[in-house]
């Protein structure tokens, strides 16, 4: 009878501490796992739950930058992770739809400290800091109206590419991979057969590379170790939700940017900042037709701009003569220049702004100010918004 009782106490104990268990539930997730989105209530909570590069701390030359960002609480991190504000949640998402490191959506913070206007002495530009060779092999447009290179979503999806295209010739070895980015994979590869001849280790911390990749990849990693631990030491990091911020509107026809401002009851500030690829005062002529908005006025913009769309019907006022005849006349435009969004002139060989001004019915000044014109120079085959 003992023994039965003890026996009938143990059942019970196992199912009380099967019930605990970390079992799937009904939607396929275990029990950690929902708490775990529970606490990813910021972009920094998401990196540090799936940061993949996080084995080089201890690094002598990794420490040395450690130390350096975390002075002052981390003012250093905290300037430059609110720069990231609007593009990093998107930048993380295409990482981890690439099945790439996460913590790779800081690169652009040692890159260009998250500026898209950022440019180097040597001429690289945009958050990743992309040459324009490589920005034309990796298919990005640069013309007079927009560079691609700024452009958030097709830059990051350039730069991913090239990225995993070095991570690959590197075997994975996303330090070889990132010293390549900076350096270009002809001196990485240099500097891998000249240790190779001389029996040396091939990793990176054993080659001789260019001084600036020698700093750039230990700021990579010290900056994802201080993200990752910034609570533990104490650092502030801007206060950024694990949400989108902006999302694409596709348009019909180019757009001039402070009318879409206004339709979206957004300041031209915001409009810039998320279309920064775009060089002038309109989108592209030629397209792709979209703009860039926070998704709390996307929903304004596009009502706006479809009741823009609807042309009003030529109205005719019917009035009787004093014979009884009908008269219909038509209502006639009060404006003296053509306001018709995204209407173009291809510049011919003898043209100049006057002329083309003439044609058109406009000003200089009006041309000048709607192409971004610093000069009154213009080029056979430049195509002007009118």
């Amino acid at each position: 009878m003992h023994y039965s009782y003890l026996k009938i106490i143990s059942i019970l104990i196992i199912g009380i501490s099967l019930i605990g268990c970390d079992t799937p539930n009904r939607t396929g997730y275990s029990s950690m796992q929902l708490v775990r989105e529970k606490t990813t209530k910021t972009v920094w909570d998401r990196l540090s739950q799936r940061a993949e590069l996080n084995t080089h701390h201890q690094n002598p030359r990794v420490k040395h930058y450690i130390a350096q960002y975390s002075k002052y609480k981390g003012q250093y991190l905290s300037k430059y992770t609110e720069f990231s504000a609007p593009y990093i949640y998107h930048i993380m998402n295409m990482l981890e739809e690439q099945n790439m490191p996460i913590e790779l959506a800081l690169l652009p913070i040692i890159e260009s400290e998250y500026r898209p206007n950022a440019t180097s002495p040597v001429g690289a530009t945009g958050i990743w800091q992309i040459s324009a060779i490589t920005g034309r092999v990796y298919g990005l447009k640069q013309d007079n109206w927009h560079d691609q290179r700024k452009d958030i979503e097709a830059a990051t999806k350039a730069a991913l590419k090239y990225l995993q295209t070095l991570a690959n010739r590197y075997d994975g070895d996303w330090l070889l991979a990132l010293a390549a980015y900076n350096s270009g994979h002809g001196r990485v590869d240099q500097a891998i057969r000249q240790n190779k001849r001389l029996g040396k280790s091939r990793d990176f911390w054993s080659l001789n590379l260019p001084k600036e990749t020698m700093h750039f990849v230990p700021k990579f990693l010290a900056v994802a170790y201080l993200v990752q631990n910034a609570n533990d030491m104490n650092i502030n990091l801007a206060p950024i939700e694990n949400k989108a911020y902006f999302t694409t509107v596709k348009l019909e026809k180019p757009i001039e940017l402070h009318k879409a401002a206004a339709m979206a009851k957004v300041d031209i500030k915001e409009i810039r900042k998320l279309n920064p690829s775009i060089r002038t005062n309109s989108t592209h002529p030629n397209g792709p037709h979209k703009l860039v908005l926070p998704i709390k006025n996307a929903y304004i913009f596009r009502a706006n701009y479809v009741a823009s769309q609807q042309q009003p019907k030529a109205t005719a006022a019917k009035s009787k003569t004093a014979s009884g005849i009908t008269k219909v006349s038509s209502s006639k435009p009060t404006k003296k220049y053509d306001t018709t969004i995204g209407t173009t002139y291809t510049v011919v060989s003898g043209d100049t702004l006057r002329a083309i001004a003439a044609k058109h019915k406009t000003s200089i000044r009006h041309i000048k100010t709607k192409n971004n014109l610093k000069s009154d120079i213009i080029r056979s085959g430049q195509q002007l918004v009118i």
